[in-house]
This record gives structure tokens, C-alpha cells and sequence, in this order.
């Protein structure tokens, strides 16, 4: 075989690998169901009419940010959301969270219908939460996307994944 047609094959080898493992289907290209679908930071919302509407789910309404988090949502399932500091930086919350619970929805192929929302889980005054839980996913979910629900209130949310 020529270097021509080596280089060929090689660059049509890595090019099938690549689109293998960019399948948009939950089962991996060799049927393995885990794996990472979404690892991702959250970041938080802006209220309207300067935050966005996501989804077709509007922004609280008063400014959030957030100190550290992390989301990770499995191809088999898996949800695992934890935030620390989560809170509104003006008054009068100062730097606190006024919220005792928060809840988490997954949107997949820009639908505005979630794919899944976990439960409610407890959200302390320093703002902080952790959800681990498994959620059914749908066959396909291309361009997931993560959002925050200040007490169980899916019209709204208060943090994103960046």
C-alpha cells in the first residue's frame, strides 16, 4: 500500500472513530449504556429582561451567582448536580440564599418539554445542595442542558450549566 493511500485510510479510520463516539444515542458506539452525556459548571441567572428565557422557562427574579458547582448527567442515567454558594449577591440577601429547596430539570434536543426533573432536595442559607439521583432519559438527547428550579418552581430557574 502506497503512503498516499495509508494516510488515506488513516485519516478515513479517524474520521468513522470520530462519528462513533458522536453518536447522539445514549448506548455508546460499543452498547456500554454510562458514560458522560453532559459534564458541566452552573452559572447563575440574570432576571428578565436581561436574563434569557430558556427553554421556555423564565429567569428568577433576582440576580444568582454562584461559587463553585459542577453537573454530570450519565448515558445510563445518572444525574449528579452540586452547587456551593449558590445565592443572591444584593440586598436584601447579601451573599445568602432565601430558598429552603431547589430542583433540577434536563432538556434534550432543544425541546422545551424536559426530558427529566429530579426531585426537591434541601438548599441551606449559604447555598448549597447536592442531587444525586437517576433519571430516564430518551433514546436521543443531542445538546443537553441543564437547569436549576428555585423551590420545586419549573416556570422559573436560577442557575444554568454553562
Amino acid at each position: 500500500m502506497s503512503r498516499a493511500t495509508r494516510c488515506a485510510a488513516l485519516v478515513l479510520a479517524a474520521a468513522g472513530v470520530t462519528a462513533l463516539t458522536a453518536l447522539p444515542s445514549t448506548a455508546s458506539a460499543d452498547g456500554d449504556t454510562g458514560g458522560p452525556l453532559l459534564r458541566s459548571g452552573l452559572v447563575g441567572s440574570t432576571p428578565s429582561p436581561v436574563g434569557p428565557t430558556l427553554f421556555g422557562v423564565t429567569p428568577g427574579g433576582a440576580p444568582w451567582v454562584v461559587a463553585r458547582s459542577r453537573v454530570s448527567v450519565d448515558r445510563d442515567g445518572e444525574f449528579e448536580l452540586q452547587v456551593r454558594g449558590l445565592v443572591i449577591p444584593i440586598s436584601p440577601s447579601n451573599g445568602t440564599n432565601p430558598l429552603p429547596a431547589l430542583s433540577a430539570s434536563l432538556f434534550c434536543n432543544g425541546s422545551s418539554i424536559p426530558a427529566a426533573t429530579t426531585g426537591t432536595v434541601p438548599f441551606d442559607r449559604a447555598g448549597n445542595a447536592s442531587i444525586e439521583t437517576t433519571v430516564l432519559l430518551p433514546a436521543t438527547c443531542l445538546a443537553p442542558a441543564v437547569l436549576v428550579h428555585p423551590n420545586a418552581v419549573t416556570s422559573r430557574y436560577i442557575a444554568a450549566n454553562g
